[in-house]
């Protein structure tokens, strides 16, 4: 599984000439479909347009680089919008979690995908920035019914009993101590 915050700034590497095409700018999300449609690239020089890899283009994604099978690959972000590549994207970033009986859960700060299949497998939850530094924040797979608007995620009691807690803030570090 992959963290939206770690594949940011990857170099993305052509696997027929070692090239190395640009870096990952940002990811497009398609909320609707609680999935990862690509990936946008740093514009280079005065490029006017946004260039972008399709998911579907990915060879692999490691911790260090992405590489993909051909320079081609890469596309101008407009055009590809125009042909139907890119479903509606979206912001996952920034949204506020509720549950199905109004608790407010917190904020997204992270998402974790899969990008072979492209599925957003859960999000990192930030309740508060001194909880975050006491507790630490907690990752939240998205199981059951994940509703996705443009301001809020609703979910399930099923995710919400799933809650990871994440080994991080003050609290745990003072218990290794």
């Amino acid at each position: 599984m992959e963290r939206y915050s770690e594949v940011l700034g990857l170099p993305v590497i052509c696997i027929d000439n070692g090239k190395k095409l640009g870096m990952i700018q940002d990811v497009i999300f398609c909320p609707k479909q609680k999935r990862v449609e690509g990936f946008i690239l740093e514009r280079k020089g005065c490029q006017v347009g946004k260039r972008v890899v399709l998911l579907k283009d990915v060879f692999q994604l490691g911790k260090d680089a992405m590489v993909l099978n051909e320079c081609s690959c890469i596309k101008d972000l407009k055009k590809a919008e125009a042909a139907n590549e890119v479903e509606e994207k979206g912001n996952v970033l920034g949204l506020r979690i509720y549950s199905r009986d109004g608790n407010d859960l917190g904020v997204v700060k992270d998402v974790l995908f899969d990008y072979k299949t492209g599925a957003i497998e859960g999000v990192e939850v930030s309740d508060g920035l001194i909880h975050d530094l006491i507790e630490g924040r907690n990752i939240l797979p998205l199981f059951g019914k994940v509703e996705f608007g443009e301001e809020n995620i609703l979910v399930d009691k099923e995710a919400i009993e799933e809650i990871i807690t994440n080994i991080g803030g003050l609290k745990n570090r003072m218990k290794g101590k």
